[in-house]
């Protein structure tokens, strides 16, 4: 007979991803997984398949949020979306800026040593999501007349990226959320050049 669940299925994952944004996948033990989340160690390996499997769950619940709150502009809208969204990175109160960095970023430095295949392609999978966001809006304002035609699009997007993973780093290191101002706003004048 299956034991009865006693946590909240989505509670738990939300618990976790914010336990391991602060504390990193390595640091944290199942002891203090199963304080910080309210699973217990059999929750944790038969409803998850153990630490890595509630890892990921916690990765899947902040790039779902991610795209529902801070990636959707993009999908829509211009290169004002790109600004708008740098402009959030050290911006307190916004959903894409915290003294924690990004979980993807740290998750991606973590995993240099980690090498764990699907922390790698859960990685992978967002700054490629987030480049095709960067690269629609520039095409829509290229198309709208917005900004130089000319503008290495790819290179642009790739580049923005990197800006993006930077900031975050900044922020994570110096545990404030805008330590990475001034590279934000390199990024907007670098971005404003762009505007006719």
């Amino acid at each position: 007979m299956a034991r009865p669940k006693t946590y909240d299925r989505q509670d738990a994952i939300e618990r976790a991803c914010h336990a391991f944004w602060i504390h990193g996948y390595t640091a944290l033990g199942v002891r203090e997984l199963e304080k910080l989340t309210g699973l217990n160690k059999f929750a944790i390996r038969s409803e998850f398949g153990g630490k890595e499997g509630l890892y990921l769950e916690a990765l899947r619940y902040y790039t779902d949020a991610a795209d529902t709150m801070v990636l959707a502009p993009m999908r829509t809208g211009g290169i004002e979306t790109i600004d708008a969204f740098f402009e959030g990175l050290v911006t307190e109160g916004c959903a894409n800026s915290s003294p924690w960095g990004c979980l993807i970023v740290n998750t991606g430095i973590e995993n240099a040593e980690l090498r764990r295949p699907a922390l790698k392609a859960a990685s992978d999978a967002y700054w490629t999501a987030l480049a095709k966001h960067f690269d629609k809006a520039l095409h829509r304002s290229i198309e709208a007349g917005e900004i130089d035609p000319t503008l290495n699009v790819d290179e642009a997007s790739r580049g923005l990226v990197t800006a993006v993973m930077g900031v975050h780093t900044m922020n994570r290191v110096s545990g404030a959320h805008d330590a990475g101002a001034s590279l934000v706003n390199m990024v907007r004048d670098l971005i404003k050049s762009w505007r006719h």
